[in-house]
């Protein structure tokens, strides 16, 4: 009869552990890559003096919004210029594009330069960062380098979208005939996200920020090992002579 609360402890004990083992992977993905922002990151942008590297995007405690136990500051930004293009089908005009919202609006809060890098939820003062003429300003935001985006994303592949069986039948039935679009997708590491209500495209569906698997490095933190890779998850290979090229 002792024998079962001695086990019962053990048990509890054990999934502890490998509750706390789970997030040592992301650190050990992340720790050399740019997205180490701490004073031991490998990257130009990084902090003065601040040694932990998760801080800058997560905290166990307060989390806004709660998944991903996200900490730093978001954007105030609402007008982004999106992408738009006439062989679009998730929206008509750029005018009609949804709002950046999921896990995009996330990785805007750094990449759009409107906040300061070191802003997080858990800290009561912004984590001061190292300044580096054209790349991060005296207000610690980021204005230059390969990470920025500015709220120009007109110039990059549309986030935010809803990405379903309705957008693919609506694409692969157009006239005249465009690229075509795959379904279901179904992948280990190219996925759909939260995204208007529904799943769709977002910055991490090709990104994942603790890692980079793209053969030398670019692009960046890309999901696989090459663009095709990553891209023709969604998309069927476009005929050499397509209109849209």
């Amino acid at each position: 009869m002792r024998q079962r609360p001695a086990l019962a402890r053990i048990v509890v004990r054990l999934v502890l552990c490998a509750q706390m083992l789970l997030p040592l992977t992301s650190v050990a993905g992340i720790k050399e890559t740019k997205h180490n922002l701490s004073v031991t990151g490998p990257g130009e942008v990084r902090a003065v003096s601040e040694t932990q590297i998760c801080i800058f995007c997560h905290t166990p405690h307060n989390a806004s919004p709660a998944q991903p136990l996200w900490n730093h500051e978001l954007s105030a930004v609402v007008n982004y210029v999106n992408y738009a293009s006439s062989t679009l089908r998730s929206y008509a005009s750029e005018a009609e594009a949804p709002p950046i919202d999921g896990h995009s609006k996330l990785c805007l809060s750094c990449h759009d330069g409107t906040v300061a890098i070191g802003s997080v939820v858990s800290e009561w003062s912004e984590i001061e960062m190292v300044t580096v003429p054209g790349v991060i300003d005296a207000s610690r935001k980021l204005v230059g380098g390969a990470g920025y985006l500015g709220t120009d994303l007109s110039g990059g592949h549309p986030i935010s979208i809803v990405f379903d069986e309705s957008l693919v039948l609506r694409r692969n039935s157009s006239e005249p005939p465009l690229s075509k679009l795959r379904w279901p997708i179904v992948d280990p590491d190219i996925k759909l996200y939260p995204a208007q209500n529904g799943r769709g495209v977002q910055c991490t569906s090709c990104h994942n920020p603790h890692e980079n698997k793209a053969a030398g490095g670019w692009p960046p933190f890309w999901k696989k090992t090459t663009h095709d890779e990553v891209c023709l998850v969604c998309h069927e290979p476009i005929p050499p002579a397509d209109a849209e090229w």
